[in-house]
């Protein structure tokens, strides 16, 4: 059926104005236009367009936008397929906003709350540990992949908490020399991994509890410890990750639990005093 602009616009509930308007732009043409009077007839088939252009101005697109939607999608099932591309977008972009919501509360969080005390350094004895680790050079947000990839594979022979070794003398940001590291019961063959003895050795060892994001205090408190004792600080250190995030559960940042460990030489030789350097600890992401 063909309907007048007059008795389009009632069951449409546009405006006249506003049906003249999305011809000029050519957002909704007329089924035709009488040659004699200029009067705009509209047929159902744009009904079901005026229908579309609606939803989609729900959802705040701008009428050019629309047009170019409804332009490069001609038939339902492309139409479909296009908006489920934006749900996916919308998701994405879901997700970056409830991180940035997460950080900033964790910001609010740390510089309202009353602050925990830094634990002491303290002096001991670590023995000989058998590990499986992975070795690589990228940024402490890789960790993770690394961490996930020991698990699958060793799970059943992992005696202890996963660690880290720092080799650097200094942070080099997005390339560091970083090993992920497990402690196990045996050897599984697999490829890509490497197993190693640590030596039995005397740390300076902190206890830290708290997101990652203020393990700085508990480095500047050990750091401070070994310089005015005029310890060297040399690599690897070693971070474990006694409480911390879990394989399925998150867990909760403000119980994380920590032990920061350095190589404790008390009684340096020459060659020890020559490579002696302070470390420079940026905060953990």
């Amino acid at each position: 059926m063909e309907y007048s602009i007059g008795d389009f616009s009632k069951i449409s509930r546009l405006g006249i104005k506003t049906l003249r308007y999305y011809h000029e732009i050519g957002l909704l043409i007329p089924t035709r236009i009488d040659k004699f009077s200029s009067y705009r007839y509209y047929s159902e088939k744009s009904l079901a367009r005026v229908q579309t252009i609606i939803r989609l101005k729900e959802l705040d697109f701008p009428l050019e936008k629309i047009k170019e939607i409804l332009d490069n999608n001609k038939d339902d099932q492309s139409l479909i397929q296009y908006m489920q591309e934006q749900l996916e977008a919308v998701n994405r972009q879901i997700d970056e906003y409830a991180s940035i919501r997460g950080k900033i509360e964790s910001f609010i969080r740390l510089e309202t709350e009353i602050p925990v005390p830094v634990r002491e350094p303290e002096n001991k004895e670590v023995p000989e540990i058998f590990i499986a680790s992975i070795k690589y050079k990228g940024r402490y947000d890789d960790i993770n992949e690394h961490m996930t990839r020991l698990f699958d594979v060793f799970q059943s022979v992992i005696t202890g908490p996963s660690f880290c070794l720092y080799h650097d003398e200094h942070n080099a940001d997005e390339n560091m020399n970083i090993e992920c590291c497990v402690p196990i019961s045996r050897k599984i063959p697999a490829a890509g991994f490497k197993f190693t003895t640590l030596p039995a050795v005397r740390m300076v060892s902190i206890m830290h509890e708290g997101d990652y994001s203020t393990l700085w205090k508990s480095y500047q408190k050990i750091i401070d410890f070994l310089n005015k004792k005029d310890f060297p600080i040399l690599p690897p250190i070693r971070e474990i990750y006694l409480r911390g995030k879990g394989m399925i559960l998150p867990g909760d940042p403000e119980k994380y639990l920590t032990e920061i460990q350095f190589r404790l030489i008390e009684d340096e030789d020459p060659i020890s005093k020559t490579i002696r350097n302070k470390i420079a600890i940026n905060i953990h992401a």
